[in-house]
Formats: structure tokens, sequence, C-alpha cells
């Protein structure tokens, strides 16, 4: 245990609560709390047999964050690599140590519709902005039994603002280190009770800083500060003219162009560039114990990226293009009868990719395209017995996936030696049966606990099915047989209420997960002399851990969370590389320990979080890897004029602590920043 980290949050908690001036407020952990991830409908916690953690508007609010998975963060059990703020380029967040290199084993949706994208399991976190989240929903343990792919660690539901007054206006604009812009305005109004409008817009941009350290700088050093611009515009309708029949429809799009911190020839140097579009529309309504709901989506991703080198003492330059899709409708049905909750549904997805390297300083090319369509139905039972002390739950789904389309081209002398996988792809389909079977037991309003099994899993990346070329590890061709990752997982857990504001909630896990994807070496040779590499679902990997939090929300506005994630993810029967057994997977710190206090309604509203978490590993091998480290974050800030003026200011990393994050990126170290924004209303 770091010392620092545990005596500067013991201080701070001694601070806050002397200081802190008496105000009811409403508590952040209640098991009345009513939640949707865990059912696809709204539950009371305790009656929702799994570990679900909330993030309520009031955090939202009061953390000293700029984006939505630095959030998720200071949550038990996830692990996040976002370092240096906006800035951060690119970030995974996944939860109980399945890897933190691979966003696709934790499902990501936004007000219930997924947006992990099929060719590369990844979610743009920056395309998703604070001002247009209501709250935030973490699943933790397999939720394929309902979300199917990618649900294999957790899911992670993000739900929108709504428009809940007749008219008003937020606008704000901060200014912060490497001289970091960051503005935005919201209008909002609820034109009546049958229909609301909600839109916002923002713009964001920073000079960035140069995060290669020292050690990994090359001579001549072409290594420059990584800059950041970004926006985007977010507009929601809700028209809800009867009780059975509902209407949400949104439309989000994102820009942004961040540089790689690299640069020879090029203007900019090396970046990438996202044009992200997500339209989504939901119909629901209800009657008497029937309810329905139809949600229809689509995103686009296209990406371009600039990847300049000197090889050889040649300037050689290509650009990255590729266009992302997923679009789907999921439908569900529900009954509810007096100790029961029936729900039924099914879903369709489709995935695809069409993409390529196209060279700059030669005529040289290497294409790629493929399509990954999912059909599934579920059903889950949900009953009580003996006076809703015991809710039982029950679901099962059947997905059916299906590779198709596939197509892969090498042209050109440079890229000659992938000419022997060019042309068709194989297809390929499989089938995956995902069962859940989960108790809670409410003894009294104080104690609260649960026991679970459940099944997730995750289906390759079209990346793997598809693209040949290079990656981290070398040259690697496709391989279009990929089936799936799955996982059996056990748990069991509860909430204790010690004392009326003090609650104790820990959780234990075991899974056991089969056919993960590695790879491995194919015997083949590129150039004659280097070994080409090829993803297969070839190990079996171990997981156990244990999570604690610890919550304690005052009636003066004090509220206060320490909680503590042990995990242990270890590879088992790599039969191909035995070599790799009993090593521990990539970017899955062993100990974490997280702590925040805050305080609001008071002279000021004020919030100091800490985090610690131990060494990661960053290759397979176990051989390399990034120490451990802690970070101290504060915000303090208040309303003025009747809440219609605010006044923030934020510092992240206090300490300066300059940690990797990542294997090749060292953070930025202090960052601060100072806000105003105004709230209109009527």
């Amino acid at each position: 245990m770091n010392k620092k980290f545990l005596l500067v949050f013991l201080f701070s908690l001694f601070l806050l609560t002397v200081y802190a001036q008496r105000r009811d407020i409403d508590t952040t952990l209640r098991l009345e709390e009513v939640v949707v991830t865990g059912s696809r409908s709204a539950r009371h916690m305790s009656q929702s047999p799994g570990r679900i953690d909330i993030i309520t508007p009031r955090v939202l609010q009061n953390s000293p964050v700029q984006s939505i998975d630095d959030i998720l963060s200071m949550i038990s059990g996830v692990n996040t690599t976002r370092s240096n703020g906006i800035m951060d380029m690119h970030t995974n967040v996944s939860i109980r140590g399945l890897s933190g290199d691979e966003q696709g084993r934790t499902l990501v949706l936004f007000d219930g519709v997924p947006i992990n994208t099929s060719d590369e399991g990844s979610v743009n976190w920056n395309s998703i902005h604070m001002d247009n989240v209501q709250r935030i929903e973490v699943f933790k343990g397999p939720g394929s039994s309902l979300y199917g792919n990618n649900a294999m660690g957790g899911v992670i539901n993000i739900i929108s603002k709504k428009a809940r007054q007749p008219f008003s206006i937020n606008a704000s604009a901060s200014y912060g280190s490497l001289n970091t812009w960051l503005a935005s305005l919201g209008i909002s109004s609820k034109l009546s009770d049958k229909f609301s409008v909600f839109l916002s817009g923002y713009y964001n941009r920073s000079d960035g800083f140069n995060n290669i350290p020292d050690s990994l700088r090359t001579v001549p050093d072409y290594s420059v500060p990584r800059f950041m611009k970004e926006g985007g515009v977010y507009g929601k309708i809700l028209y809800s003219p009867d009780s059975l029949f509902n209407i949400d429809f949104a439309c989000d799009l994102f820009r942004d162009k961040r540089g790689e911190g690299e640069k020879i020839q090029a203007p900019d140097g090396e970046y990438r560039h996202f044009d992200h579009n997500r339209i989504q529309g939901r119909f629901y309504g209800e009657k008497r114990a029937f309810h329905y709901s139809l949600a229809l989506y689509f995103q686009r991703q296209d990406y371009f990226r600039i990847d300049e080198r000197i090889k050889k003492e040649v300037y050689q330059r290509f650009d990255v293009k590729s266009h992302r899709d997923d679009w789907g409708g999921i439908l569900n049905f529900g009954l509810t009868g007096k100790r029961n909750h029936f729900s039924i549904g099914a879903e369709y997805k489709e995935g695809s990719v069409d993409g390529g390297d196209h060279y700059v300083t030669s005529p040289d090319k290497v294409l790629n395209r493929g399509t990954m369509t999912f059909v599934a139905v579920f059903a889950q039972e949900e009953f009580s017995f003996l006076r809703e002390k015991f809710w039982l739950q029950l679901a099962v789904r059947y997905d059916n996936a299906f590779f198709h389309k596939g197509w892969f081209e090498a042209k050109g002398d440079a890229v000659s030696d992938f000419n022997t996988y060019n042309g068709d792809l194989k297809d390929n389909r499989w089938e995956h049966l995902s069962p859940r079977l989960a108790l809670r037991f409410n003894p009294s309003k104080r104690v609260s606990a649960y026991v679970s099994y459940s099944q997730g899993f995750r289906a390759s990346i079209l990346d793997d099915l598809c693209r040949s070329g290079w990656m981290w590890i070398g040259p690697k061709i496709a391989n279009p047989d990929l089936g799936p990752e799955t996982l059996n997982n056990y748990e069991v857990g509860g909430t204790f209420y010690i004392f009326r504001n003090l609650s104790l909630a820990p959780s234990f896990y075991y899974a056991e997960g089969k056919d993960f994807l590695y790879y491995v070496a194919t015997g083949e040779k590129l150039w004659g002399k280097q070994d080409i590499y090829q993803r297969q679902n070839i190990s079996k990997v171990h997981v156990k851990g244990v999570e604690a939090d610890l919550n304690y929300n005052a009636s003066f506005g004090l509220a206060v969370n320490v909680n503590y994630s042990y995990n242990e993810s270890k590879v088992k029967e790599f039969d191909e590389r035995p070599e790799l057994n009993d090593k521990i997977l990539t970017y899955a710190p062993k100990h974490q320990v997280k702590g925040t206090v805050m305080w609001t309604g008071g002279v000021v509203d004020a919030t100091i979080r800490g985090r610690y978490k131990t060494k990661q590993y960053t290759t397979e091998d176990n051989e390399s890897s990034i120490a451990g480290f802690s970070t101290w974050d504060v915000q303090l800030s208040k309303w003025f004029f009747e809440r219609r003026l605010y006044v923030g200011g934020e510092i992240i990393n206090v300490f300066d602590n300059r940690h990797m994050n990542t294997k090749e990126y060292m953070s930025a170290g202090r960052l601060m920043n100072v806000k105003l924004a105004i709230h209109l209303s009527k």
C-alpha cells in the first residue's frame, strides 16, 4: 500500500468532515435506487441479483475529470488507460482484469444501444461529451444472457440527459494547462408534457505535450507535442403522446484531429482523424402489465491516419483509411405479474469494415473488407417469493454469428509477400448459448446478498478476421475461422448497512475462460526471416478476484467512497505457447485502491479523489511491465446567484506523478483547469 496515498486520503476526509455544513441530500448508494441495465427494464437494486454501480448526476458534476471514461476509473474492479486528460487519443476501459488493452471484452451502451465497433471492438470515448450524460450504470460480470457480444466482462450503460424545464440554456468555457480551451453550449426545452428537445455542441483544443519518454526517443528525434482539436453536436427529441407510444430520437456527430507525436515531412506530422456519426431511435410504451421497446441504430466511423517513417534512410508514408459501419435493432416485450416479470426479445446487428493502407511514397496498397452479422433471441424470467425476500433471475440468449463478404488484397512490390493471401476469404458461421442463473436475498432493509452464475462471450473483431498486415507483434495474416471467446463466471456478494449511512458492498468471483484469442507463429516467414503470426482460439484463462466498497453518505452533504480490488487473471493450458502458462494478462493490475471524498452544499463544493494501482504487465510473456503509481485529483467549485453562475477549478495529478499508464507513453503530469458556466432557465 502506498503510505502517501493513505495519509493524504485520511487527512482529506478529516478536514472535510470537520468543516462540512449540515444539509439534507440524496444518498448515492441505496438499495431502493432504480436501475435498468441488469434486466433491460427498471428494477430496484434490491431486486437485481448482481453487482451494479451507479454514477449519479452529483458525481458527474463534481468530479475533477473532463471525460466519461475517467469517471469510470474510480469504480472498483474497473481499469482505464487514460492518463493525459482530454488529450488522450485512444483509451480502454476494462472490468475485472480481462486485459485492459482489449475494449471488446466490455460492452458499452448509450441509452441501451451498443456502441462498440465490430472492426476493433473499441469505443471512441472522446466522442461522448460529459454535458450530454445524466447517469451511468456499470453491471459487473458477464451480461451476455441479455446483451450478447462484448458483454463478457461487464456492461456499461451511459444514459443521456433529457429536457426537464420549459426552457434552459447552459454555456461554459474553460482554460487549462498546455493551452487547452474547452467550450460548450446546450439548449433544452420541455415544450409540453408530450414533447421536448435537447441540443448541445462543443469545441475543444489543446497544444498538447511530448509524451515520449527519453528512453524511447530515437536519433534523429522526430517526436513533437501531441496536439488535439475536436468538436461535436448532439441532439435529442422526445415525443410522448400517450403511455403506449413514445419516441426518442437522437443524433450525435463528432469530429477530431489528434497528433501522434511524430513529425518528419507531413505538415502536421502523424495524426488520426475520426468522423464519428451515430443515429438512434427508440419506440417504447406500456399499458397495465405489458410493456415493449424497439431500438434502431446506425453508427459510422470514417477513420483516417497518416503514418510516416524513415526506413534505411528512405522516407516512407502511407495513409490509413477505414469506413466502419454498425447498425441493427433490438426488440423487447415484457409482462409484469404480481410476483414475476417475464421478458422476451430479439436482436439483429451487422458490422462491417472497408479499409486499407494507401501508400503515398509508392503505388502500394493493402485493402480489406468484411462483415459480421448477429441474429439473436433472448428470454428472462424474474420472480419473487417469501414476501419478496428472494428474487430469482433466469435468463438465456441464443446468438447466431456469420462472418461473410471477407476480402483481402495487397498490391505493389513493398507488400508483395502478402500477395499469396489475396482474394475472397472463407465464410464462417457459429452459434452460442449464454445462460444466467442468479438469486438475491433480502432478509432485512440493512442486508442484501446475491449469488450468480453467468456465461459471457466475445466474438473476434473484423480486424483479425479479414485484415492481413502489420501489428505490434509483427506481420500477421487474417483468420476467418475464428470463433468466440467464452467465460463462465461464479459470483457471490452483497450490500450491508453497518449504520444508517454507512454501507459495505463486497463481491467475490471466480471465472474460467476458454478459446481466448492470442497471436501464434504460423511457421511461415516474411522475407524468409521474420515470423508471420495469426490470431487463434487456443488458450484457457482463469480469473479470480475480490471487490469491496465502503460508502458513507451523511445528511450534511458529505459523501465518501473507499474501494479495493484484488484481481488475478492468468493464462492456463496454452499448449501452443507453454511459456505463457501462468502468466498474468496484460494491463490487469493485481491491486487497486481508490477513494473519493465529496462535500457539497457548504461554502464551496469540494471533491478530493485518489487512486493507486500496482504494476501492470505490458507483454504477454510478462517480461515488460509498467510500475505501479498513485494519483490525486482535486476540484473546487461554487454556484452563485441562485445557481445561475458556476465558477470552478480542478487539478488533475496534484503531485505531478509522471507515470506510465501504457508501455509507450508517459503521462502529462499535473494539469490545471479553470471553468466558468452560466445556467439560465424558466
